[in-house]
């Protein structure tokens, strides 16, 4: 029995023309079936409606026909529940949407929202920012669209069912089987290398044994090495939690779902909170609190990835030359950088001058010193320094070449010649002693007879010292790649890579290796291959020997497949059948008979899938043959938007041709009233004359009060029934505040507001104005206060009080040294607020300020005694060398001639202060 596949089949959507098609039946009833019957004919039927009905056949009881139907329906309704919970769930595998990306209309879309699902999922429980993610996402988004993941050592497709092992530094995929199979390649590869080789003898006839066995495999994209233990024998998901995990439609292929929880990188003791997921993690979201990085100021939560952040303060650190401050921003204690001010330095010797940094004030003019030494002879040879040259170095211990003979010269003008003796100095070769005798300059080579092993280790024969034995044999071993001899010269066991081109063929079948000689496989082609379109406009590269395979490239080129209605084809290049064509008809609509064209979409090939009414099944496992049929559909009623009028003549608005009627439009009919006042309230009816606005026979008389304006500022309502302006005067009595506030005050409200207020004049406005204050004003004193703090002596008024500059209260004023007082008005307090100062306050002035100089002077004196006491205790703690009498001598002098100056001089400041107060003070 095999279910017909319907996800072939385009979905039937509702048309605008509302073609009748023939019902699908019950999928309760009785559910379509197809069974094959012998060779590749079969037979269609369709079940009853009924579980009552019976099909006629001959051969079988009515009773056994009724068990089977009733078996069966049951068994329909089982597999209908399973398909609908299936339906839900079901995500197509990668070769079905291959197969059905060419027949299906809109999948494209479909596979946008299932990826966007996907990474949903993937990321829910992920709290940190977006920026932190996007690597990950940007990898995952890649991987699900793409479909083009390939195994680099089998160039095949990595499906979501294969058993796989990502390399833990490119995150490259790889089946679990071919990348065993590479690494016990690769281990193997280099055990037979290393048996192959042996050990030699060196020049010097040491023995060098074969190094040690170092086994290990890399990865075929990065090369990064494993070791023997490292080698995958599981299919694990990405964070290594489960061991085969299932293949799960609403998940990441290989992921398990749960939590990733791997350390994050560089480590900071959280773990990733993403789902199970392939490629690198994102950094890391948490939040830590942490002060800047100069620690001045209060902590605040960033980031962990951040580790650190930088305030906007300036360094206030001193800087190694002593003199400036760092002033750059916020950083590491410890690493200010350099000192950039610059100022003139001399050089070590003091010989140049040059503007340099200030971390740079040590500096060599590189000049050669050339002082002359104590002995007067020489110069000295050493370049610009500092200090002293020291002693002549000829004038020092001196030797003979050789050095056997030691001896000091008289004077360093002599000259130490050679003793005669063997030299004996040991040569380059750390072996033999030179036999010439002392002489100048350095030893030659060593000549001496020696028998020397060649590097190859057969011949041994004498030879001069100093050259390496080499003979004329070539070397029989084979190279790393196993195939080609050494063949060279006298070899000493480290025989060189092959340098010849392996030239294999490569899986791929269209390139060969272009990598030197090797062992084993070789490396996947690097090469890549083209593969265009339908149209060939478009051509996209992948690997080498994956054309057949690969997707066709998306065209951004229109289709060149001829259109099936009276339009060109305006979608893009593709593959499959060309899409239902969306413009719209732009025909006459001969359905309304009038003049507008057309706009549905367009319906000259309308696929429509039909059904034999005239099928009568022979059982429920027959489904009744459906007719797809492509059609030109009748247009559809105009939509064409034609200007209607209302019913009450209100407005034009847009309705489709075919229903262009007018109708009501519900706004109020607004039609003047006989009253005049008021307007119709009924909604928008049929009159005589559209284009009238006065009463209608049609509209409602008015039964409304009186809604004619009050003048401005009168809020009473009038209380006669509707009648035309004017209304009468409004009696309403007010009561009001007074400008002070101390009192209330009674008025008309006509009086305040009269009707006649808009056509007044400038003139009778003034006069309203006057006549209000005067409503408003209770006639008493007025309590405000001028601007000088005194009471106001007008009349209650509004506003401002007036005339505060005529205020006569009196006032104190005194000079600025506050000894002169006097008592003013406040007018003339006004306008001079201080009084002169006399004679008697300039002297107290003056006093005032010859005590506060005596105060200084008192001061400065006793600074210096306490830096005299200070200079006495240096020179006793650091005068300690010099000559016993020299010292007493010059200690003594400046004792005698500091203590005169230290005592005489604040007894006689002291005294011209008194005097001075004394004579002040008379």
């Amino acid at each position: 029995m095999a279910y017909r596949n319907r996800a072939k089949i385009a979905p039937k959507e509702q048309n605008a023309w509302n073609v009748p098609l023939q019902p699908k039946p019950d999928p309760v009833g009785g559910r379509a079936r197809k069974v094959s019957t012998g060779g590749s004919s079969s037979k269609t039927v369709t079940a009853p409606a009924t579980p009552e009905s019976k099909i006629p056949l001959p051969t079988v009881s009515s009773s056994m026909l009724k068990k089977s139907q009733d078996k069966f329906n049951q068994v329909q309704r089982q597999h209908a529940e399973k398909a609908k919970k299936y339906a839900a769930e079901y995500v197509s595998s990668e070769e079905e949407a291959e197969e059905e990306l060419d027949e299906a209309v809109g999948q494209g879309e479909a596979n946008e929202l299932a990826t966007r699902n996907i990474l949903g999922d993937v990321l829910r429980n992920y709290n940190g920012i977006d920026a932190d993610v996007g690597k990950t996402q940007d990898y995952l988004q890649n991987l699900l669209e793409s479909r083009n993941a390939v195994c680099l050592i089998c160039i095949e497709t990595v499906k979501r069912v294969d058993r796989i092992w990502s390399c833990g530094a490119c995150y490259t995929f790889f089946h679990l089987m071919c990348i065993q199979r590479w690494a016990n390649d690769s281990m193997s590869m280099k055990r037979i290398h290393h048996e192959q080789q042996e050990g030699y003898y060196n020049n010097r006839g040491e023995y060098i044994p074969k190094p040690a066995l170092n086994v290990q495999w890399d990865c075929p994209k990065c090369r990064r090495e494993y070791g023997p233990d490292e080698i995958p024998r599981h299919y694990d998901c990405f964070c290594g939690k489960e061991r085969e995990p299932a293949a799960h439609p609403w998940l990441i292929p290989h992921s398990c779902g749960e939590l990733c929880e791997k350390k994050l990188a560089p480590a900071c003791g959280h773990t990733c909170r993403l789902l199970c997921h392939p490629g690198p993690c994102p950094p890391c979201p948490q939040t830590v609190s942490v002060s800047c990085r100069c620690g001045s100021s209060p902590v605040k939560s960033i980031r962990c990835a951040q580790k650190s952040w930088t305030c906007v303060k300036k360094c206030k650190r001193t800087l190694s030359c002593g003199m400036h401050e760092c002033g750059t921003q916020c950083h590491d204690p410890g690493k200010c950088p350099p000192c950039q001010n610059r100022s003139k330095q001399p050089c070590l010797c003091e010989a140049q001058t040059k503007e340099v940094n200030c971390h740079e004030s040590r500096w060599q003019c590189g000049t050669v010193c050339n002082q002359p030494l104590p002995c007067g002879l020489h110069q000295c040879e050493r370049v610009c320094h500092a200090g002293p040259c020291g002693d002549c170095p000829l004038g020092l211990p001196r030797s003979c070449p050789c050095g056997k003979s030691e001896t000091r010269a008289a004077s360093c003008a002599e000259r130490i010649g050679t003793c005669g003796d063997t030299c004996d100095k040991l040569l380059a070769c750390a072996q033999h002693r030179c036999p010439e005798r002392c002489h100048q300059g350095a030893c030659g080579n060593c000549l001496e007879l020696v028998p020397k092993v060649c590097r190859c280790g057969s011949t041994k024969k004498p030879i001069v010292c100093h050259r390496e034995a080499v003979c004329e044999g070539r070397c029989k071993r084979m190279r790393t790649c196993g195939k080609h001899q050494c063949n060279r010269k006298c070899c000493d066991g480290q025989c060189q890579l092959c340098d010849r081109v392996c030239g294999k063929t490569l899986p791929c079948g269209k390139h060969k290796c272009s990598s030197m000689c090797h062992q084993g496989p070789c490396y996947p082609c690097n090469q890549k291959t083209t593969v265009k379109c339908r149209c060939g406009g478009t051509v996209v590269e992948v690997a080498c020997g994956r054309e057949r395979k690969a997707n066709a490239p998306k065209c951004k080129l229109p289709c060149r497949v001829a259109s099936k209605c009276h339009h060109p084809n305006t979608h893009l290049c593709h593959t499959g059948e060309c899409p239902p064509c969306t413009q719209p008809c732009g025909e006459r609509n001969d359905t309304t008979n009038c003049d507008h064209l057309c706009r549905a979409k367009c319906h000259d090939a309308v696929r429509v899938v039909t059904r034999d009414k005239n099928f009568k099944p022979a059982g429920p496992w027959e489904v009744p043959k459906e007719i797809v049929e492509v059609k030109a559909l009748p247009h559809p009623p105009c939509s064409e938007k034609v200007p209607v009028m209302c019913l009450g003549g209100h407005e034009t608005a847009d309705w489709p041709c075919s229903n262009s009627k007018p109708s009501s439009c519900g706004r109020p009919c607004d039609r003047l009233l006989k009253c005049g006042v008021h307007r119709c309230p009924l909604p928008c009816h049929k009159v005589t004359h559209r284009a009238s606005t006065t009463q209608d026979s049609r509209c409602e008389a008015c039964t409304a009060g009186c809604s004619l304006a009050r003048p401005e500022g009168c809020v009473h309502p009038c209380t006669l029934p509707c009648h035309k302006a004017p209304c009468n005067p409004c009696l309403v009595s007010m009561k009001a505040q007074c400008y002070c506030g101390l009192t209330q005050v009674f008025y008309k409200c006509h009086e305040f507001y009269p009707s006649d207020m808009e056509r007044m004049g400038p003139e009778e406005l003034a006069q309203l104005t006057v006549r209000r204050e005067s409503f408003l004003s209770c006639g008493q004193k007025c309590i405000k206060n001028f601007p000088c703090g005194h009471r106001c002596f007008s009349i209650c008024h509004p506003g401002r009080c007036p005339n505060p500059e005529l205020c006569t209260k009196k006032v104190k004023i005194g000079c600025k040294c506050g000894h002169r007082k006097a008592e003013v008005s406040c007018r003339v307090a006004r306008n001079n607020s201080t009084l002169d100062c006399d004679q008697q306050c300039e002297a107290i002035r003056a006093q005032k300020q010859e005590e506060q100089e005596r105060k200084e002077r008192e001061a400065r004196a006793q600074q210096e005694l306490e830096n005299q006491r200070e200079l006495e205790e240096f020179e006793r703690k650091f005068n300690k060398r010099k000559y016993r009498e020299r010292k007493r001598h010059q200690v003594r002098e400046e004792e005698t001639g500091r203590h005169w100056a230290v005592y005489v001089v604040p007894v006689v400041a002291v005294l011209l202060g008194v005097v001075v107060y004394v004579w002040l003070m008379q």
